[in-house]
């Protein structure tokens, strides 16, 4: 197999699995005297169980996955560019997340909603290599949860007065929008601080486990007991 192919097939398995067996394709790489290879796949991180939930919902179910995209591209533009029918996009947006949720399961929702509103988001969920969920973030994320706007009429009403009630409402959601946004990018600064220093244990422990291993694998070494 390739490395893809390798890295692929690591994070198609349970999380359980997952540590063992990239240990075992790291080995066996170096055994090859592909060095390069062997330290890509040793730097792979073993995903949490809502990753793989994750992960799993996009390689056996990805034109559905494909699809929810599709549609959250819709909407965003829908909101964003004022063009399409926005209480339709909506609608169908929320009807395909649902369903997503209820094949893979609640874990995978905080990941959809990230992707829908993101477009690196939705490439790396695409990938089916996830590690961690993806965090919600951005603008999009917020407009997605405001509050549904009523749907629009087919036709051009005969006075201003409308648009400008329409309008006046919108600017008061955008400044809402944009307080929750500086509150959650000051939450997000916070965790991703917390993050790195576990991030930085956990690599320093799978290198020891690591380290073991090999040393226990070597001629001549005995398991003492």
């Amino acid at each position: 197999m390739t490395t893809d192919e390798i890295i692929d097939h690591l994070y198609d398995l349970p999380p359980g699995e997952f540590t063992s067996a990239r240990n075992d394709a790291e080995r066996a790489l170096r055994k090859e005297g592909k060095r390069a290879e062997a330290a890509r796949v040793k730097e792979l991180r073993k995903p949490t169980a809502a990753a793989a939930a994750v992960n799993r919902l996009v390689r056996r179910h990805r034109t559905d996955v494909e699809r929810f995209l599709a549609g959250a591209d819709v909407l965003r533009r829908a909101q964003l560019e004022g063009k399409g029918d926005l209480a339709a996009a909506t609608l169908e947006e929320r009807e395909a997340l649902a369903s997503l949720v209820r094949v893979g399961g609640e874990p995978v929702r905080q990941s959809l909603q990230a992707a829908a509103v993101d477009g690196e988001a939705a490439r790396q969920l695409l990938e089916a290599r996830l590690d961690r969920e993806l965090e919600p973030g951005g603008f999009g994320t917020l407009l997605v949860d405001a509050p549904r706007p009523r749907g629009r009429p087919r036709k051009q009403p005969r006075t201003a007065a409308p648009a400008k009630r329409d309008d006046r409402a919108a600017r008061a959601r955008l400044r809402e929008a944009r307080e929750a946004l500086a509150g959650a990018q000051a939450h997000e600064r916070r965790a991703h601080k917390d993050w790195k220093q576990a991030e930085a244990g956990v690599k320093k422990a799978e290198a020891a486990v690591v380290r073991a291993e090999e040393k226990l694998a070597e001629p001549g070494t005995r398991p003492t007991g």
